[in-house]
Formats: structure tokens, sequence, C-alpha cells
């Protein structure tokens, strides 16, 4: 994983501003969020994000490409992330070691939030990314539910 540092801030809101994850964001909030308190980093295809056990507490939005969700002890692959969606919240949130480990299906930018600059942020934005945050486990709750039902 390699820190991006030379993306012109004009690059980096075109790409949220395409992003359902920021769609309740103003630009100024957006701009903030950049700006001060997110990291853009370029995982390489193949390459880790995070393995299980690590003891990263960062959020990482996805901004492109997609990473592959998997458990290491059984290779058992849990699903994929895409652009607009968000990997980490359990470590983010609850101050634990990863759960799962997050690999680059193909060469992938990721928005780094630390649990400190999270509490830093503005309320207005701190409460927006939270808002998302529940709105994505809930839409995760209800897609394991509906395998639990089909393959059940």
């Amino acid at each position: 994983m390699k820190l991006i540092e030379h993306i012109p801030l004009f690059k980096q809101m075109e790409i949220v501003n395409r992003l359902h994850f920021f769609k309740e964001f103003t630009l100024a909030e957006r701009q903030v969020l950049l700006e001060s308190f997110g990291l853009l980093y370029l995982v390489n295809q193949h390459q880790h994000l995070f393995k299980q056990y690590d003891n990263d507490k960062r959020l990482y939005i996805v901004l492109s490409g997609a990473l592959l969700v998997f458990k290491h002890n059984h290779l058992l692959e849990l699903g994929t992330i895409e652009p607009g969606e968000f990997i980490g919240e359990g470590a983010f949130i609850n101050n634990r070691e990863r759960s799962t480990s997050a690999r680059a299906k193909t060469d992938t930018i990721v928005l780094a939030i630390t649990p400190e600059a999270l509490t830093r942020l503005p309320n207005v934005i701190r409460e927006k990314i939270k808002d998302r945050i529940i709105e994505g486990m809930s839409l995760r709750i209800a897609k394991l539910s509906e395998h639990i039902e089909t393959h059940g």
C-alpha cells in the first residue's frame, strides 16, 4: 500500500463526487474531508490492504478499483468491496483487530480515515460519515439475511 501525495484536489473531488457514499456531503464538506482528515492510498492488484488480526484501525472507503474480502484460515471469499463502499468499520468503531483480510482485485485507490481524525472532524461531517456507515452496515445485514434464507 502506497500513500498517494500528488493527486490535485480537483481530481480527488472529481472522484468522490461520483460516489454514493458522499452524496449527502456538500462540496465544502468533501473538500474539508479530503484536505484535512483523509489520506489516499494505492493498493496494487493482489496486494493486501490489511490482513486478519492486524491492529490497523482505519476505515477505508474505496474510490476506484475493488477489494476482495476473505477469512485467512479458510481462504473463504466473503465478498467484494467496490467504489463508494467501505471496509474496516468493525476495527474503526470498536477499536479491535481486523476480523477479515482484504486484498486488491485490481489496482485500487482508497481513502483512509483514522478514528482520531473522525473525532476532529466538524460535527456535521462526522455525523454524515456515521450515517453512511450505519446505512452500509444495514445493507450488509439485509444481504446476509437474504443469503441465509436462500441457502439456509
